[in-house]
Protein backbone atom coordinates (compact mmCIF):
# COMPACT_ATOMS: atom_id res chain seq x y z
CA UNK A 1 0.00 0.00 0.00
CA UNK A 2 2.54 2.77 0.84
CA UNK A 3 4.43 1.97 -2.28
CA UNK A 4 1.97 0.36 -4.93
CA UNK A 5 -1.00 2.17 -4.17
CA UNK A 6 0.40 5.24 -3.94
CA UNK A 7 2.47 5.58 -7.20
CA UNK A 8 -0.14 4.20 -8.81
CA UNK A 9 -2.31 7.18 -8.04
CA UNK A 10 0.46 9.83 -8.00
CA UNK A 11 0.14 10.55 -3.67
CA UNK A 12 2.31 13.43 -3.37
CA UNK A 13 2.46 12.60 0.96
CA UNK A 14 3.98 9.61 2.48
CA UNK A 15 0.62 7.82 3.94
CA UNK A 16 1.34 5.38 6.76
CA UNK A 17 0.20 1.98 6.95
CA UNK A 18 -1.51 1.69 10.73
CA UNK A 19 -1.36 -2.29 10.67
CA UNK A 20 -2.08 -4.93 13.39
CA UNK A 21 -1.33 -8.52 13.69
CA UNK A 22 -3.68 -11.32 15.14
CA UNK A 23 -2.72 -14.83 15.82
CA UNK A 24 -5.14 -15.08 18.51
CA UNK A 25 -7.91 -17.91 18.04
CA UNK A 26 -10.88 -15.53 18.22
CA UNK A 27 -10.65 -11.75 18.61
CA UNK A 28 -12.80 -8.95 18.06
CA UNK A 29 -12.06 -5.51 16.25
CA UNK A 30 -12.78 -1.95 17.00
CA UNK A 31 -12.06 1.51 15.49
CA UNK A 32 -12.43 3.05 18.62
CA UNK A 33 -10.17 4.81 20.00
CA UNK A 34 -7.66 4.00 17.74
CA UNK A 35 -7.90 3.26 13.78
CA UNK A 36 -7.64 0.10 14.42
CA UNK A 37 -7.76 -1.87 17.60
CA UNK A 38 -7.39 -5.63 18.36
CA UNK A 39 -9.95 -6.67 21.43
CA UNK A 40 -10.87 -9.36 23.13
CA UNK A 41 -13.79 -11.33 22.01
CA UNK A 42 -17.18 -9.64 22.19
CA UNK A 43 -16.02 -6.58 22.81
CA UNK A 44 -15.87 -4.68 19.66
CA UNK A 45 -17.71 -4.49 16.41
CA UNK A 46 -16.51 -7.36 14.88
CA UNK A 47 -15.62 -11.11 16.01
CA UNK A 48 -13.69 -13.07 14.23
CA UNK A 49 -12.24 -16.52 14.80
CA UNK A 50 -9.09 -17.67 13.25
CA UNK A 51 -9.42 -21.64 12.74
CA UNK A 52 -6.79 -21.47 10.40
CA UNK A 53 -3.84 -20.54 13.13
CA UNK A 54 -2.41 -18.80 10.49
CA UNK A 55 -0.99 -15.21 11.61
CA UNK A 56 -3.93 -12.50 9.88
CA UNK A 57 -3.17 -8.71 9.00
CA UNK A 58 -4.91 -5.79 9.39
CA UNK A 59 -4.54 -2.77 7.93
CA UNK A 60 -6.94 0.47 9.54
CA UNK A 61 -7.66 1.19 5.39
CA UNK A 62 -9.51 4.56 5.56
CA UNK A 63 -7.34 5.75 8.17
CA UNK A 64 -4.61 4.97 5.85
CA UNK A 65 -6.29 6.34 2.44
CA UNK A 66 -7.49 9.49 4.72
CA UNK A 67 -3.78 10.37 4.55
CA UNK A 68 -2.93 10.57 1.02
CA UNK A 69 -4.21 14.30 0.97
CA UNK A 70 -2.28 15.61 -1.83
CA UNK A 71 -3.61 15.90 -4.55
CA UNK A 72 -6.42 16.91 -3.02
CA UNK A 73 -8.82 15.95 -5.71
CA UNK A 74 -7.63 12.64 -4.62
CA UNK A 75 -10.63 11.96 -1.62
CA UNK A 76 -12.87 13.85 -3.19
CA UNK A 77 -15.93 11.82 -3.38
CA UNK A 78 -13.64 8.66 -2.55
CA UNK A 79 -15.53 5.86 -0.26
CA UNK A 80 -13.62 3.90 1.76
CA UNK A 81 -13.99 0.55 4.40
CA UNK A 82 -12.93 0.58 7.30
CA UNK A 83 -10.38 -2.27 7.02
CA UNK A 84 -8.42 -4.62 4.84
CA UNK A 85 -7.70 -7.92 6.54
CA UNK A 86 -5.44 -10.45 4.59
CA UNK A 87 -3.82 -13.78 5.93
CA UNK A 88 0.28 -13.43 5.84
CA UNK A 89 0.41 -16.69 4.07
CA UNK A 90 0.51 -16.80 -0.07
CA UNK A 91 -3.37 -17.77 0.11
CA UNK A 92 -6.35 -18.04 3.05
CA UNK A 93 -8.67 -14.84 3.64
CA UNK A 94 -8.39 -11.51 2.26
CA UNK A 95 -11.51 -9.71 3.33
CA UNK A 96 -13.02 -5.85 3.23
CA UNK A 97 -14.61 -4.99 5.90
CA UNK A 98 -17.08 -2.14 7.15
CA UNK A 99 -18.28 -1.10 10.86
CA UNK A 100 -21.62 0.20 11.58
CA UNK A 101 -24.54 0.14 13.85
CA UNK A 102 -28.27 0.69 14.11
CA UNK A 103 -30.03 1.63 17.40
CA UNK A 104 -32.75 -0.80 18.37
CA UNK A 105 -33.30 -3.31 15.78
CA UNK A 106 -31.39 -4.40 12.65
CA UNK A 107 -34.61 -2.72 10.63
CA UNK A 108 -33.07 0.39 11.43
CA UNK A 109 -29.92 -0.09 9.34
CA UNK A 110 -32.56 -0.02 6.27
CA UNK A 111 -34.02 3.51 6.86
CA UNK A 112 -32.53 6.26 4.24
CA UNK A 113 -29.75 8.52 5.65
CA UNK A 114 -27.77 10.80 3.54
CA UNK A 115 -27.60 10.00 0.06
CA UNK A 116 -28.49 6.38 0.64
CA UNK A 117 -32.60 5.30 0.21
CA UNK A 118 -31.76 2.02 1.41
CA UNK A 119 -29.75 3.24 4.65
CA UNK A 120 -26.91 1.99 6.07
CA UNK A 121 -27.02 -1.32 4.29
CA UNK A 122 -26.81 0.66 0.77
CA UNK A 123 -24.22 2.67 2.13
CA UNK A 124 -22.14 0.02 3.22
CA UNK A 125 -22.16 -2.21 0.29
CA UNK A 126 -21.41 1.06 -1.70
CA UNK A 127 -18.33 1.90 0.02
CA UNK A 128 -16.92 -1.72 -0.09
CA UNK A 129 -17.51 -1.96 -3.86
CA UNK A 130 -16.13 1.48 -4.18
CA UNK A 131 -13.15 0.21 -1.50
CA UNK A 132 -12.86 -3.32 -4.17
CA UNK A 133 -12.28 -0.96 -7.78
CA UNK A 134 -9.59 1.24 -6.42
CA UNK A 135 -7.22 -1.71 -5.35
CA UNK A 136 -8.11 -4.29 -7.79
CA UNK A 137 -7.12 -0.90 -10.07
CA UNK A 138 -3.38 -1.21 -9.02
CA UNK A 139 -1.71 -4.10 -11.00
CA UNK A 140 0.19 -5.71 -7.93
CA UNK A 141 -2.01 -5.32 -5.21
CA UNK A 142 -5.14 -7.13 -7.60
CA UNK A 143 -2.55 -9.84 -8.38
CA UNK A 144 -1.78 -10.53 -4.59
CA UNK A 145 -5.32 -9.92 -3.60
CA UNK A 146 -6.96 -12.10 -6.33
CA UNK A 147 -4.93 -15.23 -5.39
CA UNK A 148 -6.38 -15.47 -2.19
CA UNK A 149 -8.49 -18.18 -2.09
CA UNK A 150 -11.05 -16.70 0.18
CA UNK A 151 -12.26 -13.53 -1.21
CA UNK A 152 -14.67 -11.59 0.97
CA UNK A 153 -16.49 -8.17 1.51
CA UNK A 154 -18.27 -8.10 5.03
CA UNK A 155 -20.59 -5.38 6.51
CA UNK A 156 -19.88 -5.95 10.49
CA UNK A 157 -22.61 -4.47 12.28
CA UNK A 158 -24.03 -3.92 15.95
CA UNK A 159 -27.05 -3.18 17.22
CA UNK A 160 -27.02 -0.64 20.36
CA UNK A 161 -30.17 -1.10 22.66
CA UNK A 162 -32.61 2.38 23.30
CA UNK A 163 -31.49 3.57 26.43
CA UNK A 164 -33.91 6.67 26.19
CA UNK A 165 -36.23 5.97 29.56
CA UNK A 166 -39.15 8.28 27.44
CA UNK A 167 -38.86 6.15 23.95
CA UNK A 168 -38.41 3.24 26.29
CA UNK A 169 -42.01 3.89 27.93
CA UNK A 170 -43.71 4.55 24.67
CA UNK A 171 -42.11 1.43 23.33
CA UNK A 172 -41.86 -1.32 25.95
CA UNK A 173 -41.88 -4.63 24.22
CA UNK A 174 -38.04 -3.87 22.41
CA UNK A 175 -36.40 -3.92 25.73
CA UNK A 176 -36.87 -7.93 25.60
CA UNK A 177 -36.96 -7.84 21.33
CA UNK A 178 -34.31 -10.30 20.11
CA UNK A 179 -33.20 -8.07 17.32
CA UNK A 180 -30.63 -10.56 15.56
CA UNK A 181 -31.44 -12.24 12.56
CA UNK A 182 -29.86 -15.76 12.70
CA UNK A 183 -28.96 -15.65 8.93
CA UNK A 184 -26.07 -13.78 9.71
CA UNK A 185 -25.02 -16.82 11.90
CA UNK A 186 -21.12 -18.53 11.30
CA UNK A 187 -19.99 -16.94 7.83
CA UNK A 188 -22.58 -14.23 7.17
CA UNK A 189 -26.04 -13.92 5.37
CA UNK A 190 -24.52 -14.35 1.30
CA UNK A 191 -26.05 -11.35 -0.17
CA UNK A 192 -26.01 -11.00 -3.94
CA UNK A 193 -24.12 -7.78 -5.00
CA UNK A 194 -23.28 -7.63 -8.43
CA UNK A 195 -20.95 -4.71 -8.08
CA UNK A 196 -18.68 -6.86 -5.87
CA UNK A 197 -19.58 -9.99 -7.38
CA UNK A 198 -18.21 -9.38 -10.73
CA UNK A 199 -15.37 -8.10 -9.15
CA UNK A 200 -15.15 -11.93 -7.99
CA UNK A 201 -15.85 -11.12 -4.38
CA UNK A 202 -18.55 -12.78 -2.27
CA UNK A 203 -20.25 -10.25 -0.58
CA UNK A 204 -22.06 -11.00 3.64
CA UNK A 205 -23.57 -9.38 5.93
CA UNK A 206 -22.95 -10.44 9.68
CA UNK A 207 -24.05 -9.40 12.96
CA UNK A 208 -21.92 -9.10 16.20
CA UNK A 209 -23.96 -11.52 17.70
CA UNK A 210 -21.99 -14.04 15.52
CA UNK A 211 -18.36 -14.70 15.15
CA UNK A 212 -16.70 -14.69 11.24
CA UNK A 213 -15.06 -18.24 11.13
CA UNK A 214 -11.56 -17.74 9.01
CA UNK A 215 -11.39 -21.59 8.21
Amino acid sequence: MESDFVAHYGIQVSPVADVISAGSIQFDLDDMPSPVQLMAAGEGVVSLSNDTHGTIEVLAYEHFVNQCTKPSSFLNGRRKCDYMLVHRADRGYVMLIELTSALGTAENLKKPIDRYPGGKNEKCEYQLASTLGDLLAVPNINTYLIAKTHRVCLMAYRVNPHTDPDYLMKHPFERYLKVESKATAEDGALIPCLAINSLGFEYRRISHDYSFRLA
